[in-house]
């Protein structure tokens, strides 16, 4: 992703005041001049009542699953998005921040610098592991080499198990 897509992520915008209030003004303007071209009759009147209510009913039920969602979502957002998080976030940011810093240095951008950088990474790492590895996890030497000798179970008879 180029950083103007990470840009729009981080500054989206849900709906906002000024665009509902825009709205509603709009949608009055058009309900009133369709009111004013069309001569009023009992019937009319019954249907501009029921679009009215029913509107307003939806609206209000919307609005209700609407704040549930959101306590819902603020709920999860305070258990993940804490101080911490924020604050390894920072950590992360000023850590890419000198790695492009010192990218431009030698005329790279960060892609080229992490180019570089990732293989010589993973190699030390993993030399590291095959290293620890080798070290905590050998392999134990074998019986025989020990002086145990392995005995069929099957042929050992009960009299001699507990002599």
């Amino acid at each position: 992703m180029e950083q103007t897509d990470y840009e729009q992520i981080a500054l989206s915008n849900i709906i906002t005041a000024r665009t509902m209030v825009m709205l509603a003004i709009i949608v009055e303007i058009i309900i009133q001049t369709v009111a004013l071209l069309i001569e009023p009759t009992e019937w009319w009147t019954w249907q501009l009542l029921g679009f009215i209510t029913a509107t307003n009913l939806a609206a209000v039920i919307m609005a209700i699953f609407a704040q549930k969602s959101a306590d819902n979502i603020g709920k999860a957002y305070s258990k993940v998005f804490t101080a911490d998080f924020y604050y390894s976030v920072q950590v992360l940011t000023d850590f890419r921040k000198m790695v492009e810093a010192e990218a431009q240095k030698d005329g790279k951008t960060i892609h080229q610098e992490w180019g570089d950088i990732a293989p010589k990474i993973y190699g030390l790492g993993r030399k590291y592991l095959d290293a620890r590895y080798a070290q905590d996890f050998s392999i134990p030497p074998d019986l025989n080499d020990l002086g145990i000798d392995l005995v069929d179970i099957d042929s050992i008879k009960e009299d001699e198990l507990f002599s």
